[in-house]
């Protein structure tokens, strides 16, 4: 497990495959999300589903969360969000954090369930109390919002502060979100590109998102367009549908010095559009597009 976390992968998965080594449910449980992520191996879904399938046979909690985001994001099974919701469910009741941050995010988002905000809240709140970053992240900008809990910034930077600690990517997004609109912190757009970018380099589609945004408009950094469009590419291929709109456009309106080019523009919406699908989030109104576009330039 050292070797995972120094992302020494190749090395990691020599180890974990060993035949004592893969005996245990949380090897077994590693090497499902290894397969699942391309992590060493090459990436490959049936392999992931049977590892994690092996770890859940010995009851091992977060094995039944690992399997129930195959069943709800559809991938080597076929599409089940009830039983997602069920493995999600399992897992929570054998202590996962994982799984009570899942139930959060079905909840948060109405996937199976009727949408319920405090109940995600509570499910976020008790993967938080066990460290989950992502509870803390998820929570904190449920407080940062007031969606299901009342608005509390200063609950907000000490839940985004405590994933921090976990070098998680969406915290450091989130904390910068503060300091961009000064929301219980002093107003410092520096600081706030400098919070986004260190949660970009980590991986976060979102905050990529903005890194972009902060160099196309000059926001707490100097404006750069060859960077701007390095990062709307990088976070639109990192899952982001905001990124994806703004290539879309880019190419359709020959924007960020690039020359236009219909058939990329499409194409960037057409996978935007099939992101949405896969979120099930709605398409932006013609008028939001329009607003939206206008905003940009």
């Amino acid at each position: 497990m050292i070797l995972f976390k120094q992302k020494k992968y190749d090395e990691a998965i020599t180890y974990l495959l060993k035949e004592d080594a893969a005996k245990d449910p949380e090897v077994q449980n590693q090497i499902g999300y290894m397969y699942r992520r391309g992590y060493g191996v090459p990436k490959n879904t049936r392999k992931a589903f049977e590892w994690y399938t092996r770890a859940s046979g010995q009851n091992y909690p977060d094995a039944f969360s690992n399997l129930g985001r195959m069943y709800e994001s559809g991938e080597y099974v076929q599409r089940d969000d009830q039983k997602a919701i069920a493995l999600y469910a399992k897992a929570a009741e054998l202590g996962s954090a994982a799984g009570m941050l899942n139930l959060g995010y079905v909840h948060e988002k109405g996937i199976g369930v009727k949408q319920d905000l405090k109940e995600a809240a509570l499910f976020y709140a008790e993967a938080a109390k066990r460290g989950n970053a992502g509870g803390l992240c998820n929570l904190g900008l449920m407080y940062k919002d007031g969606t299901g809990v009342e608005q509390d910034y200063i609950r907000a930077k000490e839940l985004f502060d405590k994933g921090i600690e976990h070098d998680d990517d969406c915290s450091y997004n989130g904390l910068s979100l503060l300091y961009y609109d000064g929301l219980g912190v002093p107003k410092d757009r520096k600081k706030s590109f400098e919070l986004k970018l260190k949660g970009a380099e980590l991986g976060d589609s979102a905050a990529q998102f903005n890194v972009a945004r902060a160099y196309d408009h000059g926001i707490g950094v100097q404006k750069d367009l060859t960077e701007a469009l390095r990062w709307y590419r990088i976070a639109a291929e990192n899952g982001s549908p905001a990124a994806m709109d703004r290539m879309a456009d880019v190419y359709l309106f020959g924007k960020l010095g690039q020359q236009k080019d219909e058939a990329q523009g499409r194409r960037w919406q057409e996978r935007a559009a099939r992101e949405r699908l896969d979120r099930r989030e709605e398409a932006p109104s013609a008028l939001n597009t329009m607003l939206r576009r206008a905003l940009e330039d």
